[in-house]
């Protein structure tokens, strides 16, 4: 959490000529015509292998092997993820559709519209850094129902780009992600003090980043996490849940024990996924004594 300040036309069939009584000269074999596509989604092109004449005593035969056929752009789809020993009450969130081919991640300014959403909720007056330190990051993800969908997350400029590569190889690695919204006032004030309500986020297995408030289970220290500055990420926080210092699990325990490599978990250090972070410099809170199975951090 919470963590830490730190994928032809058919061919034409060649016919000889059959002898009756008397001999037939040979006949000329019609051309195989076929076409090609260039799109990444259309069938493949069609391979045609066509004999020379036939003899009088033979016929000539062609053959036509077609690729199958590939899905749409777009269309792409994995199998939903099966029931979990314990998840959120919603289970497949309506995320929004993906944009363009494979991760897409882009970065950008905070529009006008995102940053009136999140004053005074995830950004108030006397937060450690301003708008102009942060940047919004889109990207497309592999959702928990098997869809392509796309979300976002506000991260410090400094590990925007960072960021964008991080979800890029969570994307190629087809890990999934439950959703990923920005902390704003969808999700309410936080009851512990400022920012936006990140035990709300958790409960709902929201991925994010930015949100100026405490350290998470110990807001009575009035100390910033380092997701005040935008330089903390917490990805699928019912699998990769949180311990605090007291041994309190947020936001649910039954992933603490079941710590497989299944859909949405990151593993342990060396698995692909938490590597996807670690391999740019993200620190894991995995590591941690009280661990925090969901965090990534850079350093300030």
């Amino acid at each position: 959490m919470r963590a830490r300040p730190h994928r032809a036309p058919a061919a034409l069939a060649a016919v000889g000529c059959v002898l009756v009584l008397a001999a037939c000269g040979p006949a000329a074999a019609p051309t195989a015509g076929g076409s090609t596509s260039s799109s990444m989604a259309a069938p493949s092109p069609t391979t045609t292998t066509t004999t020379s004449a036939p003899s009088p005593s033979s016929t000539a035969r062609a053959t036509t092997t077609a690729a199958p056929r590939q899905a749409r752009p777009g269309t792409e789809m994995l199998a939903p993820v099966p029931r979990a020993g314990a998840e959120p009450r919603v289970r497949f969130p309506a995320n929004a559709a993906a944009v363009g081919a494979g991760a897409n991640a882009r970065v950008s300014t905070v529009p006008d519209a995102v940053w009136s959403r999140m004053v005074g909720y995830s950004w108030t007056p006397g937060c450690p850094v301003g708008r102009s330190d942060l940047r919004y990051v889109t990207v497309n993800f592999w959702g928990f129902d098997g869809k392509r969908s796309r979300g976002a997350v506000v991260v410090h400029a400094a590990i925007a780009n960072g960021t964008a590569q991080a979800f890029t190889r969570l994307y190629d690695q087809r890990f999934r992600i439950r959703q990923m919204r920005v902390m704003d006032r969808t999700w309410g004030h936080n009851p512990k003090g400022p920012g936006a309500n990140d035990y709300a986020a958790m409960d709902a297995d929201n991925t994010s980043a930015f949100n100026c408030r405490y350290v998470g289970g110990q807001e009575e220290r009035k100390q910033y996490s380092n997701h005040a500055y935008g330089r903390a990420i917490d990805v699928n926080d019912w699998e990769n849940p949180y311990r605090d210092e007291q041994g309190r699990i947020w936001p649910d325990q039954w992933f603490v024990t079941h710590r497989s490599p299944t859909a949405g978990v990151f593993a342990g250090s060396g698995s692909a996924a938490v590597r996807a972070f670690t391999g740019l410099g993200f620190h894991w809170g995995g590591l941690w004594a009280a661990p925090d199975y969901q965090h990534f951090e850079v350093s300030r």
